[in-house]
């Protein structure tokens, strides 16, 4: 059997890592609509505490996947966008909202960057520490950056979906 020349496996590679990288994009951007009213839903329609417990270790594992992906994957998929990328975080480091956040990160100590991913997103603070420190995350940060993330998270949607779902038997 004969195989694909090296241009093609390269261009299957990148159009892999694109998609999966859209894919994190999108979960990092959109995370209340593609993961919290979904777990709200099923809060209303279903036992809050096994939902909530349920979508605190699927969020964790989902993030953890997600971040590990960011921390293997950054040099490759941000050279063509270093002096973007540079700006950006510039911006933010001026911010209002992510000053402290950012600031959290830069001190380098597991707690700071744990409290910064769960105030933030585990994927952008990733995304984030990454050309910060110039060095990959570590599987101990990115896993306590999901998990500080993920309980927060699930338990609020699992209380909007409690009050819904009275809402919704009151009725």
């Amino acid at each position: 059997m004969v195989s694909p020349p090296k241009s093609m496996r390269r261009v299957g590679r990148v159009a892999r890592t694109g998609f999966v990288g859209g894919i994190v994009a999108a979960l990092a951007c959109f995370d209340a609509l593609l993961l919290g009213m979904p777990i709200a839903a099923l809060a209303a329609a279903l036992r809050p505490l096994f939902v909530f417990a349920t979508a605190a270790v699927a969020v964790s594992f989902l993030s953890i996947a997600c971040c590990t992906w960011v921390d293997r994957r950054w040099d490759e998929s941000s050279s063509p966008n270093a002096m973007r990328v540079e700006r950006r975080l510039a911006q933010m480091r001026s911010s209002r909202l992510m000053a402290h956040p950012v600031a959290w990160i830069q001190r380098g100590s597991d707690r700071w960057y744990a409290l910064a991913a769960a105030l933030a997103n585990p994927i952008l603070i990733a995304a984030l520490a990454r050309p910060m420190s110039g060095r990959p995350i570590g599987r101990r940060r990115i896993l306590l950056g999901s998990v500080a993330y993920a309980i927060p998270y699930a338990a609020l949607w699992s209380l909007v979906g409690l009050i819904l779902g009275d809402v919704i038997r009151g009725a």
